[in-house]
Formats: C-alpha cells, structure tokens, sequence
C-alpha cells in the first residue's frame, strides 16, 4: 500500500482555515482521488498547547493508493485542481511525499 502525504508547516504570518481544509477541500480531494484508486483518506489537524511555532505542522492529509503507480497518477492527474483550492484555506504552501506503508501487527504480551 501507498501513502500520499500533504502536509502543512506553519511559518510567522501563516493562516489555517481547519473547517474549509477538513470540510470543502478533503470533498474536493476525495471527489477528485475515488476514480483513481483511493481507498482511504485522512485528513489530521496537529494540536499545540499555545500558538504553533514556525516549522511545527498544524494540519496533514494521507492518501492511500494499492499501489505505487496508481498513486503516482492520481497526484499527477489531481494536482492543478487541489493546488488551485489551496488559497480558499491557507496561504502555506503544501510539503508532499510518498511513501511506502510496512504493516505491522501489534500483540500485547500478558
């Protein structure tokens, strides 16, 4: 399984809209990324005590794709239409990465 990740790093100046990013943009995301192969979206708003601190990420989406190039075409075929929405919710400009998911099972010794 692959996991598209977008994430948000806040800097001085910075502004989050978290209802519109978790709201509006994760419809838009999903509407655009179901035909291509996602099967599951997550979108995290990262909690602070205080205000963020410049570098510390303040909001995060995973993607998830069955596979490596079907990923890579869904970010291909999506980016322009979710790049374009990203001044409705913020004036941050979005790291993304791909990685690979390693599943693990986890047992609890008694």
């Amino acid at each position: 399984m692959i996991k598209v990740t977008a994430l948000y790093r806040w800097r001085e100046g910075a502004t989050f809209n978290h209802d519109y990013y978790h709201g509006e943009h994760m419809r838009i995301a999903r509407a655009a990324l179901q035909p291509l192969g996602l099967l599951r979206l997550e979108s995290d708003r990262v909690l602070y005590p205080g205000e963020p601190r410049p570098g510390q990420v303040v909001a995060l989406t995973n993607a998830f794709f069955s596979d490596l190039k079907q990923a890579q075409t869904a970010a291909k075929q999506t980016a322009a239409a979710l790049m374009a929405d990203v001044p409705n919710y913020t004036n941050i400009e979005p790291e993304s990465y791909l990685a690979q998911l390693n599943e693990h099972s986890l047992t609890t010794a008694e």
